[in-house]
């Protein structure tokens, strides 16, 4: 057997010779452990690093593009048997749609890392509940709110993501309209005329899939590459992960349009074949888009297991007095070294004093800012409470209304898994305890319709606190406008979100107009009512993100010392 046929890709029989049979074993070999990569993500979709990326929308657009990228392994060892018409679909609709979906999927960065800013800038959005919310399938006003909230997102918020749905269908049409208009493809055609197997893959009706892999390419990669200049790296590689599938996708259009269109690459086109130049870019793709969060899974259990033996080890000693001695400072002092951790009442002291270091550092690096918004929320709350019934004069109902609706606001903005754009991570009976509380009087307020202001200040859920200074910037962690997304945002946007059906609430004073006007807050209500949610987030905080922010800092003190 030679190693490779002397004729190359002729159009002629199948070749059989080593190269052939070993690019078909590759891409056997190489789509099985492709196939079992996705089924790995879609098993742990739920996992933190992998829940945030659009996975499903991801895994759609890699296993279209590996059609592509099978076929065009199969090309030598075929030698052109297959349809002109086959390798015309292929080419028009499986590689646009599949690099159309692998962009609108790269979107979700930018969306979490601008919700993630909005923290920051503690803007307290929600998402709104439709009408009929928890009543079944609804009727027609129902599904008309759905519509109108479907709209308002894909024309504003996800504008980018709907032109490329626009695209898809656009290339769609053409390309159905272009196959039975030319008799390269069928007998009825108005134009062209059939031809040879070579000359088959050239002509006009190859033009838009030519277009649109430059557009998805050349037009939305760079677009997508500037929009995310300001991103800071992440502690998932999400940001390093896109911008190598993007980079990686800019070279196969040129090449195969050399290769296809010229005669310099005659001889190389025998054996790699025109559309073998985009194999390097899209297997980069799925490499990086499968390899990250695969790593990153296998990282955090692996932190996460040194986590829990550090705690089992010390909840030994902690029972035991004997075995108390120099060791137990692994947990009451700060280290860097491997088998400590920084206790917690380090990341109290924060919580209490100054998060806001703390707090961009969860939102830029970890993308979750929920979690300390949350606990500096909370503590809030319970500081706030005695002090309202202080200062209510003797109307404890007002008092109770105020208190229960700034607790609300937490639930409705950080809690609720409805209204809430980053709900907090809690056991399920902790939810529905806190749903028992504040599941109804959340249906009336995000159910309710918008005012013509959807702006409240921070004093209107504590209207005997002093409000705060407008002229104070909400965070000092940078002022480098690169630092994204740390920099400061336009007035002007500070509570839209490019017209996103969102408010802020809630009115101070109950009244006729107020969603909430007659409900009677419920006896289960007090200053307690988030311990549980909060002891279990703050210890989440404290064994993940509190240790990787402290090692950090240790990280930068230790180089500038140097």
């Amino acid at each position: 057997m030679v190693y490779a046929n002397p004729a190359g890709h002729n159009w002629g029989p199948k070749n059989t010779d080593v190269y052939a049979l070993t690019t078909v074993a590759f891409a056997v070999i190489y789509s099985v452990i492709f196939y079992a990569a996705c089924v790995y993500l879609f098993i742990y979709r739920n996992h933190p690093c992998v829940k945030m990326r659009k996975i499903n929308l991801s895994l759609m657009a890699l296993l279209t593009l590996h059609v592509y990228l099978f076929m065009v392994f199969m090309v030598y060892y075929l030698n052109g048997r297959f349809p002109c018409s086959v390798e015309f679909w292929i080419m028009s609709i499986y590689l646009p749609l599949g690099m159309g979906f692998y962009q609108a999927s790269n979107q979700d960065l930018l969306r979490v890392s601008y919700e993630q800013y909005r923290l920051l800038r503690n803007d307290e959005p929600y998402k709104r509940l439709p009408p009929g919310y928890g009543k079944g399938l609804g009727g027609p006003r129902y599904w008309q709110w759905r519509f109108k909230l479907w709209w308002q997102r894909a024309t504003a918020q996800k504008g980018l993501e709907a032109l490329i749905c626009v695209g898809i269908i656009a290339q769609f049409t053409i390309s159905l309209l272009l196959y039975c208009m030319s008799r390269k493809f069928n007998s009825y055609g108005i134009f062209s005329h059939s031809t040879s197997p070579a000359l088959c893959r050239r002509g006009l009706e190859w033009l838009p899939s030519i277009v649109w892999q430059f557009v998805w390419a050349w037009f939305f990669g760079p677009l997508q590459l500037w929009q995310m200049r300001g991103i800071r790296r992440d502690i998932y590689d999400w940001r390093d992960q896109t911008y190598i599938s993007i980079i990686a996708g800019l070279f196969g259009t040129p090449l195969w349009l050399v290769a296809v269109y010229t005669d310099s690459l005659g001889n190389v086109n025998k054996y790699w074949v025109p559309a073998m130049w985009f194999v390097p870019g899209l297997m980069t793709i799925e490499i990086v888009t499968l390899g990250f969060p695969i790593y990153q899974i296998r990282k955090h259990v692996k932190a996460k297991r040194a986590v829990d033996q550090i705690l089992e080890v010390f909840d030994v000693k902690k029972r035991d007095p004997k075995l108390m001695g120099s060791e137990h400072t692994s947990m009451t002092a700060p280290s860097t070294r491997s088998g400590k951790m920084f206790p917690m009442s380090s990341l109290e002291e924060c919580l209490r004093s100054n998060p806001s270091e703390l707090q961009a550092y969860a939102s830029g690096k970890e993308f979750k800012g929920e979690n300390i918004v949350f606990l500096t929320k909370v503590l809030h709350f319970k500081q706030q409470y005695p002090v309202i019934f202080s200062r209510a004069h003797g109307d404890i109902n007002r008092a109770r209304m105020i208190t229960f609706k700034s607790a609300l606001s937490i639930f409705v903005c950080y809690v609720h898994t409805g209204t809430a754009e980053f709900p907090i991570n809690i056991e399920s009976p902790i939810y529905k305890k806190l749903a028992m509380v504040f599941g109804r009087a959340t249906t009336l307020i995000a159910t309710a319709q918008p005012e013509s202001s959807c702006n409240s200040s921070i004093s209107d859920v504590t209207p005997w606190a002093e409000p705060p200074d407008p002229a104070t910037p909400a965070l000092s962690v940078s002022n480098s406008k690169s630092d994204f997304p740390m920099h400061s945002l336009p007035s002007s946007h500070r509570y839209s979100n490019g017209g996103e059906s969102r408010d802020l609430i809630i009115p101070r004073e109950s009244g006729e107009d107020d969603p909430l006007h007659g409900f009677i807050v419920p006896g289960e209500f007090n200053d307690n009512v988030f311990n549980e949610a909060f002891e279990s987030i703050k210890f989440m905080v404290w064994t993940e993100t509190w240790q990787r922010f402290m090692a950090m800092k240790h990280r930068t003190s230790t180089i500038s010392d140097t």
